[in-house]
């Protein structure tokens, strides 16, 4: 007989946390997956409401459904979600895979008694090989609830045990000829090389000099620097923190003493992970980050690991170098077609965003342009 139990805000993620990992396991999933991932959210944005469902057999914890009110910015219209925590590339349903369809359902009845039958529930980038996503479309069905999936792709790289050379042979010709030549030309600045901090006092200074690089570059290039906002500056902080060996991989490539390429990122299941990446613009000339990939990916063959992912986002330049891809879900869910806050996820949202979304951009950019020019200097 499947029970659930409850356990609320920072304490009680803090109460499962052993539990709650052995759950998680060691997937590609990982890194999005752990009890620091959901409280890194919670040290920089405001969550209300915060509670585990912890679904146990005999004593046993074979499954958590992290949940949270979540209000809105002006592009969900500051409607109330209720969703994770912290949202990752990949959000897979942590369960015992062979429980899964006791587990969830029994969760989610739990989570529809404690945050009621209103507003939208919303289960962000669930990976479509999960086998709790054919238990959760059943549960929706079975309970009346329209839901609205939106599908996504993450390119990436299976190494399959080759070595470098034969991951090379595998990539476009002219994509190959540029990375070692951009390699060569790099070299000839001073020598290049990976470097990865030993501590977090290590990385931290080099932390905020990523988080200036990456606004420099953006806004450069006529888009919104995403760290002028001091809570995303605090949330990769508290992410470094709090998945300190485990899972956070925070690397730059260096030329010399400069560090030209970064990368905040993960390793999970053996698969190393490209997640925020930036580099100095006057270092552009070179390619830095396909140098600072291609590095990676030389390090992952040499240790043997499962590949390179890139994770969500349909950049062209990914293509370049994958071989697979995974798809995800992004589901939402409510409890009338015509609610207005189910209306604008499932409709609204993504007509506006199809259609504006590069203007915001551009406005957003130009706006903190303006601001940092009346700065003093």
């Amino acid at each position: 007989m499947v029970s659930v139990q409850l356990y609320a805000g920072a304490d009680g993620i803090q109460e499962l946390s052993d539990e709650w990992e052995s759950l998680v396991g060691d997937s590609f999933t990982a890194a999005f997956s752990r009890p620091g991932w959901h409280l890194a959210a919670m040290d920089a944005f405001r969550r209300r409401d915060v509670t585990v469902f912890g679904a146990r057999d005999g004593g046993r914890l074979i499954g958590v459904l992290p949940l949270c009110r979540i209000r809105t910015d002006a592009r969900g219209l500051f409607f109330n979600l209720v969703g994770p925590p912290g949202r990752g590339d990949y959000q897979p349903f942590v369960a015992d895979r062979n429980l899964v369809s006791e587990a969830l359902p029994a969760m989610l009845d739990a989570a529809l008694r404690h945050y009621g039958r209103h507003g939208v529930y919303w289960f962000p980038n669930v990976p479509a090989t999960d086998p709790g996503l054919a238990v959760l479309r059943s549960y929706l069905d079975a309970h009346h609830m329209p839901f609205v999936e939106e599908r996504e792709t993450a390119p990436r790289l299976r190494l399959g045990g080759v070595d470098f050379a034969t991951a090379e042979q595998a990539w476009p010709a002219s994509h190959r000829k540029d990375v070692r030549r951009q390699r060569k030309r790099l070299a000839e600045r001073g020598p290049v090389s990976l470097w990865q901090p030993s501590s977090i006092e290590e990385a931290e200074p080099v932390l905020a000099e990523f988080f200036r690089v990456h606004d420099e570059k953006w806004l450069a290039q006529g888009f919104p620097g995403m760290f002028h906002d001091p809570a995303l500056r605090r949330y990769f902080q508290s992410i470094l923190r709090r998945l300190w060996r485990r899972g956070a991989c925070f690397s730059t490539l260096r030329c010399g003493s400069i560090d030209v390429s970064y990368n905040f990122g993960f390793f999970s299941g053996g698969w190393i992970q490209w997640y925020r990446p930036t580099y100095r613009s006057e270092f552009g000339v070179y390619s830095p980050s396909k140098i600072h990939i291609a590095m990676l990916i030389e390090e992952a063959c040499r240790m043997g690991w499962t590949g390179f992912d890139f994770l969500l986002g349909a950049e062209g330049y990914k293509t370049l170098w994958c071989n697979d891809e995974v798809e995800v879900l992004n589901i939402h869910a409510g409890f009338h077609q015509w609610a207005p806050a189910y209306f604008w996820f499932s409709r609204g949202k993504p007509l506006v965003r199809s259609r504006f979304q590069s203007t915001f951009f551009r406005v957003r950019a130009w706006m903190q342009g303006a601001r940092k020019k009346r700065q003093p200097k």
